[in-house]
């Protein structure tokens, strides 16, 4: 069973979840290629940045894992041939087959999650698609909590002028964070929608 995340015990935050849901299935369903560009523009960089980071590591981890190999095995050598003693060779091995382990057991993790950055583009689109599907939401209701918001965020309050403030973060599912449009891009993308589908514009004249 889900359970509703203890914030929204709170009015005014489970107000602000719903208002926020509205504009953000309306900006889908009415601006889906502006939206989806926006959320591929802003997620794209981020995750080009991490994954050529942990891509970097990968191919480093399985370098020094083939090195140790080579290392391990000349030591092997030189210990059969008196070059290193028995008690040296042991404590080099023993030091290098640890490190090899841990980078063994780290090699499927980063690997596992290359492929999951590959496929989160999926999950934008899963989004889009569940969000064509829904009609203007008049209440916040544990299933469409479950299925559209991944977490939400409350900072800490703070207070100016005498006044309470506390920043509230909704990630949705698939796309995390949402950067909604401002009122004057609304108006400025309404316009063009009118521009765009002139009898529209004939019937609110």
């Amino acid at each position: 069973m889900y359970a509703l995340p203890t914030i929204f015990v709170r009015k005014s935050w489970s107000s602000l979840c719903l208002k926020s849901m509205q504009r953000v299935l309306w900006y889908v369903q009415s601006y889906e290629k502006l939206f989806a560009q926006r959320q591929l523009a802003e997620f794209g960089e981020k995750q080009k940045k991490e994954f050529a980071e942990k891509r970097r590591e990968l191919d480093k981890s399985k370098l020094r894992v083939r090195e140790i190999d080579g290392i391990i095995q000349k030591l092997y050598e030189d210990n059969a041939m008196g070059k290193i003693s028995d008690e040296r060779f042991a404590t080099m091995s023993m030091s290098l087959e640890s490190e090899q382990s841990e980078l063994k057991g780290r090699i499927p993790i980063l690997e596992t999650e290359l492929e999951n950055a590959k496929i989160k583009t999926e999950g934008l689109q899963m989004f889009i698609d569940r969000a064509k599907k829904i009609t203007r939401p008049e209440a916040l209701t544990p299933e469409l909590v479950h299925e559209f918001i991944e977490k939400i965020m409350v900072s800490a309050p703070e207070y100016k002028d005498g006044k309470r403030y506390q920043k509230v973060e909704i990630h949705y599912n698939g796309v995390g964070i949402i950067r909604e449009l401002t009122a004057e891009e609304m108006e400025e993308y309404f316009e063009e929608h009118i521009k765009n589908k002139p009898f529209l514009k004939a019937k609110t004249a």
